[in-house]
């Protein structure tokens, strides 16, 4: 009972924290006609299209995840696979950290595949996804550097602006991760040090286990299409503004990112969080702060209600599925 009310306590801090967030954004505004006019002036049919290629993204996802479970020997449905991780963006946008946990149970539940054995997959996924988004993010840098530094002036950091601190970062995070992982098996003795390094070594297994898949250029195929998707649902969106016609592809990268990185704050769903980077980047790249926060919120919403209708209806086909195996697992009674 005490974890569960920690749990309950701890979401709604996240969720109090987003709502603030967003709060602090929305109050800043002050002329929230032109925001709504802003907001209303993109497309109806750009909104859709990245409805769209936000859910192929997610199939594309499902499809990728039994590339993955192929050597351990594991063939569930496609359709299984697809809605579970459907479902794991519907249960982030609720309670952040939650979705893979909930996509491998899921999964579990409908074919039988073993959650460690699920997990292991997923971590696999995730060390690829985190090296094309810190790839991504390198290229968005490079491509708009003046940008990134306007960017991170907004935060007001002392000491001569951002470059001083991003420097000083690198040198003492570098110095720091080479002397720890020399140093690791003295280190290992502490229990919390002992799952970090156990974590990296388990980034690194993934990272080679990629290797020595049976289909590994279509698993690599299936990554440039998700990260494609994932560019064109907010860039169409951009298209759809009048406003933004003049934005490049490397300035609506560097805003996709700087919004991603949003995504990482503890808020549900993202909100406020979102908001805030979005806008932020898009002021870093001469648009109105009116426009950049109208945008945010089209994009944001638009993404909000893929994953909750999508994942919903992931969500009942799962339980569907579920019972058709219950059901099926039942001994029948033997006829006389």
């Amino acid at each position: 009972m005490k974890g569960k009310g920690a749990q309950i306590l701890k979401y709604v801090l996240m969720l109090g924290f987003g709502v603030l967030l967003f709060s602090l954004a929305m109050g800043a505004v002050d002329d929230p006609g032109a925001l709504w006019s802003d907001m209303k002036s993109a497309s109806g049919l750009h909104i859709a299209l990245s409805f769209v290629m936000g859910y192929l993204a997610i199939v594309s996802r499902g499809m990728r995840w039994l590339i993955l479970l192929e050597p351990l020997g594991h063939h569930p449905r496609m359709g299984n696979s697809i809605h579970a991780v459907a479902f794991s963006y519907f249960s982030n946008t609720f309670v952040p950290r939650s979705g893979e946990l909930a996509r491998c149970g899921a999964l579990n539940q409908t074919d039988g595949v073993p959650v460690d054995e699920l997990f292991g997959t997923v971590i696999s996924e995730r060390v690829v996804d985190f090296a094309l988004l810190f790839l991504l993010t390198g290229v968005a840098l490079v491509s708009n550097m003046d940008s990134f530094l306007a960017f991170s002036s907004s935060f007001d950091l002392p000491g001569g602006g951002p470059i001083p601190w991003l420097v000083g970062g690198a040198v003492i995070f570098i110095g720091g991760a080479v002397l720890a992982w020399n140093k690791r098996e003295q280190l290992s003795k502490i229990p919390f040090l002992a799952k970090v390094f156990g974590f990296l070594e388990g980034i690194g297994r993934g990272l080679v286990s990629v290797r020595h898949m049976k289909r590994k250029w279509a698993f690599l195929g299936h990554t440039a299409f998700i990260w494609t998707m994932y560019f064109l649902m907010t860039y169409v969106i951009f298209m759809g503004i009048d406003a933004l016609q003049g934005i490049t592809a490397a300035q609506s990268l560097f805003v996709m990112m700087a919004g991603g990185f949003g995504m990482v704050l503890p808020s549900p769903g993202g909100i406020g969080s979102y908001q805030l980077a979005v806008q932020y980047a898009l002021v870093s790249l001469g648009y109105g702060e009116i426009l950049g926060l109208a945008t945010a919120n089209v994009v944001w919403a638009t993404q909000t209600a893929m994953i909750i209708g999508m994942g919903g209806i992931g969500y009942l086909f799962l339980l569907a599925a579920g019972f058709k195996k219950g059901r099926d697992q039942t001994p029948q009674p033997e006829a006389s």
